[in-house]
């Protein structure tokens, strides 16, 4: 399986500290070395696991706490290291508050791909998404948004999805209809990292969850202005392809690769590269200073056990859940923060983002196609 996304920390730092973040060094003033950075792409771009195009995502923190001339740097190092001319897609996810005009230069200069975090209308986003003083982050967010319409910069976001804001699919899908990104990404409020319980944990919040994912696709689909919903998207790309191979990027080695601030090296949920963990400690698999190539990451002995519980757990998957063939077997942080174990099934994670999604988008097609009870006959 070839390397189709790599998540590269610059600085762990981040400028604002919503109160769901499961990073739990947000606040360490830090940054990646040119020496590191110049480490990895030579690693990355001299391996063969790594295909003909790739996407580098800067995140993990802001990444524009890091000035712009750091960045010039850091892509001229990779178009230096770039020997095989492999494609590259470089994404910033950003919380969108410290974008001014020169950073809208530099993106359409260097061609980076943008995704905002913003969680909906003011009252929704400003619940949750705050700065150092408990201040809501919303206007500073949509300045910075502003600025990127202005210049005709396109950008996708994701909202992570509370209890209240299943409270309010009409208002929720008003903001987005106006505000049009390429793409809207629902994260249904999760348990992990430093953040260690969520609002949609409960039956009724499953629900919930149902109910509004469901009203979304009802009013795309009579919207004048619709919305490309990423989960949507993806669930009908599934349904409609019958792929007799399914796997999930999470949880197949090497799919995703993580590198951290340091050098350290990861795969599977790029959640796992910023915690640690009483069994396992940390989800390193080596580092780029130490390591002779990338594919001696799938030797370590940390790596090996790892993955076997991983497998173990998506087995299971593959034998006892229905759903099995639109997931792949769930993702590991998921499993792990949940469950304790990798080697485990169902989260509650699964069962919002999978489970209540598919049922929701399922339900609707049979109400708009009439397959919940057969036509009259004459």
């Amino acid at each position: 399986m070839k390397t189709k996304l790599v998540v590269i920390q610059p600085s762990p730092l981040c400028n604002i500290d919503c109160r769901y973040c499961y990073l739990p060094q947000r606040m360490l003033k830090k940054r990646i070395q040119f020496n590191t950075l110049e480490r990895i792409f030579q690693a990355l771009f001299s391996s063969a696991l790594v295909g003909d195009d790739v996407t580098c995502i800067w995140h993990a923190g802001e990444p524009l706490v890091l000035p712009i001339e750091f960045y010039r740097e850091a892509f001229r190092l990779q178009q230096q290291c770039n020997i095989h001319n492999v494609h590259i897609t470089n994404v910033f996810q950003t919380n969108a508050t410290l974008i001014n005009q020169p950073w809208c230069d530099f993106f359409q200069e260097a061609l980076v791909e943008i995704g905002v975090s913003i969680d909906g209308p003011q009252r929704l986003h400003d619940a949750q998404r705050v700065d150092l003083f408990g201040r809501g982050t919303f206007e500073r967010v949509m300045r910075g948004i502003r600025l990127l319409q202005e210049n005709e910069i396109r950008f996708t976001t994701i909202s992570v999805i509370s209890e209240e804001t299943t409270r309010h699919p009409e208002e929720f899908f008003d903001f987005f209809s106006e505000l049009q990104p390429v793409r809207l990404g629902l994260n249904p409020e999760e348990m992990e990292g430093s953040h260690g319980s969520s609002s949609l944990y409960s039956a009724t919040g499953l629900l919930q969850y149902k109910s509004f994912v469901k009203r979304l696709i009802e009013l795309n689909q009579h919207a004048q202005q619709p919305v490309s919903i990423r989960e949507i998207d993806f669930m009908l790309y599934r349904i409609q392809s019958a792929h007799p191979h399914i796997f999930a990027e999470t949880n197949t080695p090497a799919t995703i690769l993580n590198f951290d601030c340091d050098g350290n090296i990861s795969t599977f949920s790029p959640e796992l590269l910023t915690i640690t963990h009483p069994t396992y400690q940390d989800f390193f698999f080596g580092n780029v200073h130490t390591i002779a190539k990338l594919d001696d990451l799938f030797q370590h002995p940390k790596f090996l056990s790892i993955n076997a519980d991983i497998q173990r757990g998506v087995s299971r998957c593959q034998a006892s859940c229905d759903y099995f063939q639109v997931c792949g077997g769930g993702a590991p942080s998921n499993k792990l923060h949940e469950n304790g174990t990798f080697d485990s099934t169902e989260t509650h994670a699964c069962r919002l983002q999978v489970k209540m999604t598919m049922d929701a988008l399922l339900e609707h097609l049979e109400k708009k196609y009439y397959l919940d009870s057969p036509p009259d006959v004459q």
